[in-house]
């Protein structure tokens, strides 16, 4: 066993990785070899292990990649195109029938809502929910793939 010497060792001031967002690699891989991932179902039609976990967190990379946050309005008819974006690439990923289609796309909704809601709360509020006298001007670097500089203008206008 060999010590480690003062170059192994960490210093406390250099910067440590930060995780950036979601986007599930391996499933890609997997789909671009032709391979459908399998998913379970409980008898009320919402998926379980094995696979639900990576189902639910794959349908979000795909919602952060396709549909703007500016979207408040799910039901906006200009997010049809989307939305069968979104149906197609998971049924080209996955195992899922037809009938899974609106548990599918309400979802894909709710994980809009969540990330439209929450960079808000955790980026521009406090600890107590009121919005910063001096909010951050440039928008977070770990969303810097689906939110501009523009929408994150929009979003420091409460």
């Amino acid at each position: 066993m060999t010590t480690p010497t003062e170059d192994d060792i960490p210093s406390p001031n250099e910067a440590k990785r930060k995780k950036g967002i979601v986007i599930m690699k391996q499933i890609v891989r997997a789909r671009s070899e032709g391979k459908k991932l399998e998913v379970s179902w409980n008898a009320k039609g919402k998926p379980i292990e094995p696979g639900g976990a990576k189902f639910i967190s794959y349908l979000g990379s795909i919602v952060r990649a396709n549909v703007s946050i500016t979207y408040d309005d799910w039901k906006d008819s200009s997010l049809d195109a989307y939305k069968e974006i979104i149906w197609n690439d998971i049924q080209l990923t996955f195992n899922v029938d037809t009938c899974c289609k609106t548990f599918v796309l309400r979802k894909a909704r709710l994980l809009l809502r969540s990330l439209r809601k929450s960079l808000p709360h955790k980026y521009l509020k406090d600890d107590n929910g009121d919005y910063l006298e001096n909010p951050p001007n440039q928008h977070p670097a770990k969303y810097a793939s689906i939110v501009s500089e523009n929408i994150w203008r929009q979003l420091l206008t409460p």
